[in-house]
């Protein structure tokens, strides 16, 4: 239902990036913890440092190509007429309201 048919290497590296990030702010959130109980664990520090700056190479360095779904194409289009902005050019929006 929702396999894909190509297994695409750059976005595994780009997954792996984002866990990469979560787990270094995982790590910076319980240093700064450590921090407030005045028992400060520098390894958290240096690991969410190091677990960051990956992270941050990884997505950087494959950035994916997002498609836009159409799911609030509506609601885009309603808060462009609202305020006069938004993403996107309306050719985009009418593929998505056929479906």
């Amino acid at each position: 239902m929702g396999e894909r048919n190509k297994y695409e290497r750059k976005e595994f590296i780009y997954r792996v990036g984002t866990f990469f990030l979560l787990v270094g702010i995982g790590f910076l959130v319980f240093f700064m913890l450590s921090e407030a109980a005045q028992q400060p664990e520098f390894n958290y520090f240096c690991g969410s440092m190091i677990l960051l700056s990956v992270g941050f190479f990884f997505r950087a360095r494959y950035r994916r190509a997002i498609t836009p779904s159409g799911r609030f194409s509506r609601a885009k289009r309603f808060f462009r007429r609202i305020f006069g902005r938004g993403g996107g050019s309306d050719d985009e929006d009418e593929e998505y309201d056929e479906e």
